[in-house]
């Protein structure tokens, strides 16, 4: 199973180097190992470039992830007290695909209205972080909520 795993990280990074701090690093590798250990194969754009900001164009950038969000059987996204437009953008491109959606975050962050208003609408699922195998796997397992855009398209 394809996992597509969104996180904003360019808050996570030393600009002096371009490199995303080790904590950080080693913090996603967890819950990463958790998503592997429970069947998934994770694509994350901060583990594809190497934990560092590189010098791909945006477009390009974008492509990948389009790539990988068309491929993935599961997108989950990682929450945090600051929203990021790429993940926002990433889940809405998501839903449009007809994707299972997980929201993760920490017990400590709110989720914000919008991620609210999905969960709510039955589109998208929270789960916690950090991640437990167990309820990733039951979250996994459970029947995709469809998205309809209007008009049936």
């Amino acid at each position: 199973m394809k996992v597509f795993v969104a996180t904003s990280y360019s808050s996570q990074v030393n600009y002096e180097t371009g490199e995303v701090y080790p904590e950080y690093r080693e913090y996603l590798e967890r819950q990463f190992s958790v998503i592997e250990s429970a069947g998934g194969e994770v694509f994350s754009a901060v583990r594809h470039d190497g934990y560092r900001i590189n010098d791909t164009s945006p477009a390009e950038a974008f492509r990948v992830d389009l790539d990988e969000i068309k491929k993935c059987d599961v997108f989950i996204a990682f929450l945090n007290s600051k929203i990021s437009a790429g993940v926002q953008t990433e889940i809405g491109i998501a839903l449009t695909m007809g994707k299972k959606i997980l929201l993760a975050r920490p017990a400590d962050v709110k989720s914000e209205y919008f991620n609210d208003a999905l969960i709510h609408a039955g589109v998208a699922e929270g789960i916690a972080l950090p991640l437990d195998v167990n309820e990733l796997n039951g979250k996994i397992n459970e029947p995709i909520h469809k998205f309809s855009l209007p008009g049936g398209k």
